[in-house]
C-alpha cells in the first residue's frame, strides 16, 4: 500500500455481531469512506450476517466467545481472543491500519488488544447511555470515548481517555426518514402503531399487545392500523382476532422496511436497544419503551428507556417490574391516542435529541486522532 498524506491512514473498525454494534460501525465506515479513507471492519460470525450493511466494505470475521460460564468458560474464551487478536494483528499490519475505532460487544476485545499491542491509537463508541460491560473492560487501553449522550456513561474516576458526545450513527434510510415531519394526528383519522421486538425479539409482546388493542374502546380501536412484527407460532391466530375486533393490523416475522414504518408511525412500542433509541431519536417519534427483563444488556436498556422519560422523549415500562401488562398498556395508549398534543411534543422532544450528524462527528474524532498520530511522526505505511 502506498504512503498516505499526514493525517490519512486505514481505519479499523471493531464490531460485535449485533445490529446494536455493526449498524453504527456501518455508518461510521461509509463516512470516512467518502472523506477518502481505507475501512476495515472486524467482526465475527454473526455480524458477517448482515449482507446489507457490509455490501462494499472489506471486513474480516474473527473467532469470538462470551466470558460466560465461570472459570472453564473464561479459560476457553481467553483462547479464542488469543488467536483473534493474532489475527487481527496481522491484519492490521498488513493493511496499514493507524486507529482503530471499537463499537462494543465481546468481539470488539480481539481488534482493540491488538491494536494496544500495536501501539495504535484506539477510540471507543458507546451507544447507550452508559458504558457497557466491553468498553468498560477496554476503557484503560483507550485514547477517546465517544458517547450517545452527554456525560461518561458511569466511567469510573481516573478513566485516561477523553469523553466526547458525538451521538450514535444511524443508517443513511434513516437519515432520509428523518426528513419527513411528525405525521398530523387529528380528528378521526387513523392512528398508526409500530410494535417491534428488536434483535433480541420480544415473545411478550405478542402476548401482551393484543389483549390491550382488544381492551380499547371501539373508537379507538377501529382507527388503528398496526403495524406487529411477532414471531410466534400463533401469529395467525393472533392477527385473525385483531382483525375481527376491528384492527387493521399488517403482521410479519421482520419489516425490512422499518425506516418507512417508522417515518409514518404515531407512536412506536418497542425495546430500548441503543440503535432503536438511535433511530427513534433521528426520526423524532414518541416511543413507549419496555427494556429487556434478562441477559446483559437488562441494565444499558433500563437506563436508555428511563433517560429518554426523564428527558420527555418516551415512556417507560418496565416488564420486570410488573408495570407492562395487557391493563396497564391500554391505559396507557387510551390516554395518548386521546392527547395528540402531548404526542406531537415528545416527538418534538426526542427529535431535540437527535444527532442525524452522529457519523460525521464521529468521523472526526476518527481523523483528529489521525493527525495526533502523524504528528508524532508514526503514520503507518
Amino acid at each position: 500500500m502506498s504512503a498516505r498524506a499526514p493525517g490519512r491512514g486505514v481505519v479499523g473498525l471493531a464490531a460485535g455481531g449485533t445490529g446494536g454494534h455493526l449498524f453504527p460501525a456501518e455508518a461510521l465506515a461509509r463516512e470516512l469512506l467518502a472523506r477518502g479513507h481505507g475501512v476495515v471492519l472486524y467482526t465475527e460470525e454473526r455480524g458477517a450476517r448482515f449482507g446489507r450493511a457490509l455490501e462494499g466494505l472489506t471486513y474480516l470475521v474473527l473467532p469470538a466467545r462470551s466470558l460466560a460460564g465461570g472459570i472453564p468458560g473464561k479459560l476457553a474464551a481467553a483462547a479464542v481472543i488469543a488467536r483473534a487478536a493474532a489475527a487481527a494483528r496481522a491484519d492490521m499490519k498488513r493493511r496499514g491500519v493507524a486507529v482503530v475505532a471499537g463499537f462494543g460487544g465481546y468481539p470488539s476485545f480481539a481488534p482493540a488488544l491488538a491494536a494496544r499491542t500495536l501501539g495504535l491509537p484506539l477510540l471507543l463508541h458507546e451507544q447507550g447511555t452508559r458504558l457497557s460491560l466491553a468498553n468498560r473492560q477496554l476503557l484503560r487501553f483507550a485514547d477517546r470515548v465517544a458517547t450517545s449522550f452527554a456525560g461518561d456513561g458511569g466511567a469510573p474516576e481516573g478513566a485516561r481517555a477523553t469523553f466526547v458526545e458525538t451521538g450514535n450513527p444511524v443508517r443513511a434510510s434513516i437519515l432520509e426518514a428523518a426528513r419527513a415531519p411528525y405525521p398530523s394526528l387529528a380528528g378521526d383519522g387513523p392512528l398508526r402503531l409500530l410494535v417491534v421486538g428488536g434483535s433480541q425479539g420480544a415473545a411478550v409482546f405478542g402476548r401482551v399487545v393484543p389483549e390491550a388493542l382488544l381492551a380499547l374502546p371501539e373508537h379507538l380501536r377501529t382507527r388503528l392500523r398496526l403495524s406487529l412484527q411477532y414471531r410466534g407460532d400463533d401469529a395467525a391466530e393472533v392477527e385473525l382476532r385483531l382483525r375481527s375486533a376491528g384492527v387493521d393490523v399488517e403482521l410479519r416475522p421482520f419489516f425490512d422496511d422499518m425506516a418507512a414504518r417508522l417515518r409514518d408511525a404515531h407512536l412506536v412500542l418497542t425495546r430500548a436497544g441503543a440503535t432503536t433509541i438511535a433511530d427513534l431519536l433521528v426520526v423524532g417519534r414518541p416511543a413507549i419503551l419496555v427494556p429487556i427483563p434478562q441477559g446483559g444488556s437488562r441494565e444499558e436498556q433500563r437506563g436508555n428507556a428511563e433517560a429518554l422519560e426523564r428527558l420527555g422523549a418516551g415512556w417507560c415500562m418496565r416488564e420486570d417490574a410488573g408495570g407492562f401488562t395487557a391493563a396497564a398498556l391500554a391505559a396507557r395508549l387510551e390516554d395518548l391516542f386521546t392527547a395528540p398534543a402531548l404526542l406531537a411534543g415528545t416527538a418534538a422532544a426526542a427529535a431535540r435529541l437527535g444527532r442525524p450528524d452522529a457519523a460525521a462527528r464521529l468521523a472526526d474524532e476518527v481523523e483528529a486522532l489521525l493527525r495526533a498520530r502523524a504528528a508524532r511522526g508514526r503514520v503507518a505505511p
